[in-house]
């Protein structure tokens, strides 16, 4: 089921501020923006010997700021929660199964 379905065409934020249950929904879009965000990285980097090294520094960078906005005021709530928990989980997943530096290149 896509999220346009789940959600009837309308924002997440706008359901979650109604007080519609979206907190599943909101940890898989955490999931889908924390990856984003990920892949955004990887790409900036330049290619080098070490683009593994880097790919794996620039997925820590990025879960480490992820981690700041879990313990950053006003996020908090079920929506926050699950959004900000699914965004961590799917990082510390790919950094866990990474086998080894070269996996992590997306670009090869």
């Amino acid at each position: 089921m896509s999220l346009d379905a789940i959600a009837g065409a309308r924002s997440l934020c706008s359901i979650s501020r109604l007080g519609a249950p979206v907190s599943g929904a909101k940890y898989h879009e955490g999931a889908a923006a924390a990856l984003a965000e990920a892949r955004r990285a990887i790409e900036a980097l330049d290619d080098g010997p070490d683009g593994g090294q880097s790919a794996r520094e620039a997925l820590l960078d990025v879960c480490a700021r992820w981690r700041a906005q879990s313990r950053t005021r006003g996020r908090t709530g079920p929506d926050w929660i699950g959004y900000l928990t699914g965004g961590l989980a799917a990082l510390e997943q790919m950094i866990d199964n990474d086998g080894g530096p070269d996996a992590l290149d997306l670009r090869n």
